[in-house]
């Protein structure tokens, strides 16, 4: 069978399926099995491919047909600069992520000296995307990432082995702050699980039927982390550190009247996403 013959009937079985994005994703596919690069697969339509890849990407389209995320499906997800390894044990790091990621990074390079240490603090860690990811382009952090999952917990581990970042980035369990007490950070970064409960099962299949709910469900109304994260926050962030969110659109505005009902923090100030939809919430403890 070539190329074009596999992408046209694997193609047609994607999108009976109902995939979003049918042909990128199968592009990705054929590309992760064949290693063909964008341009390979246009250039080699008559090629013909092993018996092994053929099977092999009719395995992983039928998981896809399923609506498996293909970042599981394939195993990795890129995150600013890192591979990281995916699955089920923990959600996908999503390109808006990065937004925090990189504005954490701004902060720490434009504020803080290379030769001092700066303690930061990942609530939620997941994979380990922002932990790994800020730790990696700030030489000078030191960064603990703690979740209440231990299943995330060992993928966030293996990733952080990968990325050789065992001596700056520690893993912990800890219930939101239970495993840091008495500790004192110059940041404290969180994507937390922000989506109310009610609209947890309207998700996508991709996102319902396979990322773990833990990491997704934020109480009734999406805010039971920030509320537990904002109010005792002061407590283990030094003077002049800052704390930085990930939220959805409609969450700002309560986010920022209890960062200053706290009494604790400057005015959080809000930064867009690509779609220019409010999405990241920071301020700097006074």
């Amino acid at each position: 069978m070539t190329l074009d013959q596999l992408l046209r009937e694997q193609g047609n079985k994607l999108e009976a399926a109902g995939v979003s994005g049918a042909e990128a994703d199968l592009h990705w596919i054929v590309g992760a099995v064949t290693h063909f690069n964008r341009v390979q697969l246009i250039i080699n339509k008559e090629f013909i491919l092993p018996q092994k890849q053929i099977d092999q990407i009719r395995q992983y389209v039928e998981r896809r047909c399923k609506r498996e995320p293909l970042q599981y499906i394939l195993g990795s997800q890129y995150f600013l600069n890192l591979k990281l390894k995916t699955d089920k044990r923990a959600l996908i790091p999503r390109p808006e992520t990065e937004l925090l990621a990189e504005l954490c990074i701004s902060m720490i390079k434009r504020e803080y000296p290379r030769f001092k240490e700066f303690r930061l603090l990942d609530i939620g860690t997941g994979t380990g995307a922002l932990a790994l990811g800020i730790a990696k382009a700030a030489s000078n952090v030191r960064a603990i990432g703690v979740d209440i999952s231990y299943e995330a917990l060992s993928l966030a581990r293996e990733n952080c082995r990968a990325c050789k970042l065992e001596e700056r980035v520690e893993l912990r369990y800890s219930d939101i702050f239970s495993g840091v007490e008495n500790e004192m950070f110059d940041g404290i970064v969180s994507n937390p699980p922000y989506i109310p409960s009610k609209v947890v099962d309207e998700l996508e299949p991709e996102v319902k039927d396979y990322e773990p709910r833990l990491a997704l469900d934020g109480g009734e109304y999406g805010f039971d982390f920030y509320y537990r994260i904002i109010t005792n926050a002061a407590r283990y962030l030094k003077s002049g550190g800052f704390i930085a969110l990930e939220a959805e659109h409609f969450q700002f505005d309560p986010i920022r009247d209890l960062l200053k009902k706290t009494e604790q923090f400057t005015q959080g100030v809000c930064i867009s996403d690509y779609s220019g939809q409010s999405r990241i919430c920071w301020a700097k403890k006074l």
